[in-house]
């Protein structure tokens, strides 16, 4: 599964990474077959966002080493000298918490589900 990490380089600017998160086989719900599964990742809150069509912001970190699950919309999101486009299915983790941040506008009315991660956690990756 593809995900969009937004860090901060050594110099504090904003950029993508894109990375695969693995999965593994698990029995995740015994008695049940097992299926595949991620590796956990410690969280400590949850929210959702609505965000509307124009709102925009030219640069700001962001507020916590964060999971976005982008559930409907879309936004053009700038990081260093690079824009995306970010829309409904895209998985976003954000660790740019330092630096000017990124730029953001909500080029639809858009939805986000926030898991809020714990600031020492490692970045999803592949398992070994």
């Amino acid at each position: 599964m593809r995900f969009i990490r937004l860090y901060s380089d050594t110099d504090g600017v904003s950029r993508f990474e894109d990375l695969e998160m693995a999965f593994a086989p698990r029995e995740f719900v015994p008695p049940a077959p097992p299926f595949d599964v991620s590796e956990p990742i410690a969280a400590s809150e949850y929210l959702m966002i609505r965000v509307p069509a124009g709102w925009s912001d030219s640069a700001h970190p962001a507020p916590a080493r964060q999971l976005m699950l982008f559930m409907s919309g879309a936004f053009e999101v700038t990081a260093g000298d690079e824009i995306r486009r970010i829309a409904a299915g895209d998985i976003v983790l954000q660790e740019n918490t330092r630096g000017p941040g990124h730029g953001t506008t909500a080029l639809e009315d858009t939805i986000i589900a926030v898991v809020r991660l714990s600031e020492t956690g490692e970045t999803p990756g592949p398992l070994d």
